[in-house]
């Protein structure tokens, strides 16, 4: 049973409006967008939504979203539109920051305590960041680029979210849902598609300052075979100056293990469960396009009145 709470957090006042809601959409992103709640609320005089208000939507004694009010509209026929996001949201202010020797998980522990937001279990990340030098850059976008390093270097995948008020940072690995969706199950429509036009590269340059000869050392890893097929497709990088032979290489070879296939993208639209939600993988089984396999979710949008969830996946 699906419960939606506020509280006026001027007044301290607490509220059920459940009964007030005739629309509420719930959507997760995997990267760079906090967490929303878009709700459509009958106007009722004991009612007073103000900006800053908390939300919070529970399944039954489960916690699924936990924000605040930052977005407000009201129709002459009495209808009012909320807006809510998780405190993700303050992760889009910008600052600057240097790191030197510290994990995703620490850069991420670092910038929350600095900006009051509280976190829950941040998952180690493992690979140390030699250097970070972010100048006047988005919170979101330092921490994702934190993880994303930590991708190409380890080819481990973390994601960033809010767990109901709380921050973390969890292995994609061990968020596996034990759900299946496709045939027979659950699943009422698809889109897949695939593309070489973005994020497909069969060729990486990556080049380091040498600050001995004065010069560039450049670094070359590329598949023939696929460009034979698809012609240069070519990244081009500058590495960190204190990254050794060894490790440059072990990065180039990782960046062409990823990033050396065709991009998939995958929408399924399906009945709502509402454990689904991006960064977590699910089992996808359609035989009609031959495919079985665990997928990322990317993007999440959950009808919470109509119980119907639109997804947008990426392979694992």
């Amino acid at each position: 049973m699906i419960s939606i709470l506020y509280q006026n957090v001027k007044t301290g006042v607490a509220f059920d409006v459940s009964s007030l809601v005739t629309a509420a959409k719930w959507s997760t992103k995997r990267t760079g967008s906090p967490a929303s709640v878009e709700l459509t609320v009958i106007a009722n005089d004991s009612v007073a939504w103000d900006h800053g208000g908390i939300v919070a939507v529970k399944d039954g004694n489960t916690g699924i979203f936990y924000g605040y009010v930052f977005k407000l509209s009201r129709t002459e026929s009495g209808e009012i539109t909320v807006t809510a996001y998780d405190q993700t949201r303050y992760l889009k202010n910008k600052d600057t920051y240097v790191f030197e020797g510290k994990r995703a998980d620490q850069i991420a522990a670092k910038i929350a305590a600095d900006f009051q937001i509280k976190t829950g279990a941040l998952a180690n990340t493992g690979y140390v960041i030699p250097s970070m030098v972010e100048d006047n850059q988005t919170l979101f976008d330092i921490i994702l680029k934190a993880l994303d390093m930590t991708l190409v270097n380890t080819g481990k995948m973390f994601y960033l979210w809010d767990d109901f008020g709380s921050l973390r940072i969890s292995d994609v690995a061990d968020s596996k849902l034990d759900l299946f969706i496709g045939d027979s199950s659950l699943a009422t429509g698809y889109t897949f598609s695939s593309d070489i036009d973005s994020d497909t590269y069969n060729k990486i340059k990556l080049v380091k300052d040498n600050k001995e000869t004065g010069k560039r050392d450049m670094y070359i890893f590329q598949d023939s075979n696929s460009m034979k097929f698809w012609g240069i497709l070519q990244n081009f990088e500058k590495v960190d100056e204190n990254l050794n032979e060894a490790q440059i290489k072990e990065r180039g070879n990782m960046m062409i293990e990823l990033y050396n296939r065709p991009k998939r993208s995958f929408e399924v639209s399906a009945l709502s469960d509402l454990s689904v939600r991006a960064g977590r993988a699910l089992f996808i089984g359609i035989a009609e396009i031959g495919v079985k396999q665990f997928f990322i979710v990317d993007e999440a949008s959950h009808d919470l009145i109509k119980q119907t969830m639109s997804l947008k996946l990426k392979v694992v």
